[in-house]
């Protein structure tokens, strides 16, 4: 009985943990739908793609800046942008930009908005320039 009170003991302390850690968490998650409103609300927007330089030959938004995120200088290269302006941060699917989300978010990027399941591809059939 003692090792069971002592495991929901802890399994309370991690949720508050988790759950506190969460609420002070700079990065937000969005749909494209929200991620692109969020674009066109946030007057010269800080577009950040982190796919790679093959990808981006492939085509990219031409307002955005581009740091491949498997660049040992991509924290360095980002920390260019400004850190008290939101960063909307895509890739191809998600992946990736959620990286980079957390990433910013340590560098101590204040707002990050990071694009989860459409990336460039859904960017760019919903016009976003």
């Amino acid at each position: 009985m003692k090792k069971l009170n002592q495991f929901v003991l802890s399994l309370v302390f991690s949720l508050v943990l988790v759950s506190c850690s969460d609420a002070n968490s700079q990065v937000t998650t969005v749909n494209l739908d929200t991620f692109v409103e969020k674009i066109k609300a946030t007057p010269k927007a800080q577009l950040l793609d982190v796919r790679t330089p093959g990808e981006w030959a492939q085509g990219k938004i031409a307002s955005s800046n581009t740091i491949n995120i498997q660049d040992p200088e991509f924290i360095a290269k980002a920390s260019k942008l400004d850190k008290n302006k939101p960063v909307f941060v895509y890739c191809a699917v998600g992946g990736r930009s959620a990286s980079a989300s957390k990433m910013l978010e340590k560098a101590g990027f204040k707002q990050v908005i990071n694009l989860s399941g459409a990336g460039y591809s859904g960017l760019a059939a919903k016009g976003v320039k």
